[in-house]
């Protein structure tokens, strides 16, 4: 389960539940405007956000989504493996 909240102070968080993926190296977690994004290309389009290192594989964790940003656009999150190009997972976002 994948959802963005905005925090009492107007900030917008993702918040990741009961992930459950397998473990790699250099897994980055990005928002991208694309409802199932597959291809290296649709991760890398305009309009993705790189949120960072994947904490982890398993249980739930946040992350600070950059001020400014228009979370509306986004329709999934993406695991994916930087150095090889390779998507491992595609939650869709719910509304909060």
């Amino acid at each position: 389960k994948a959802t963005i909240y905005t925090t009492p102070d107007g900030a917008h968080l993702l918040r990741l539940e009961n992930l459950d993926v397998t473990n790699g190296p250099t897994l980055h977690v990005i928002l991208s405007p694309h409802a199932d994004p597959g291809k290296c290309s649709e991760v890398k389009s305009e309009g993705c956000i790189d949120l960072g290192d994947l904490k982890g594989n398993r249980g739930n964790q946040n992350y600070s989504i950059p001020s400014g940003v228009d979370v509306s656009v986004f329709n999934s999150v993406v695991i994916y493996f930087k150095p090889f190009s390779v998507v491992f997972s595609v939650p869709t976002l719910q509304e909060a």
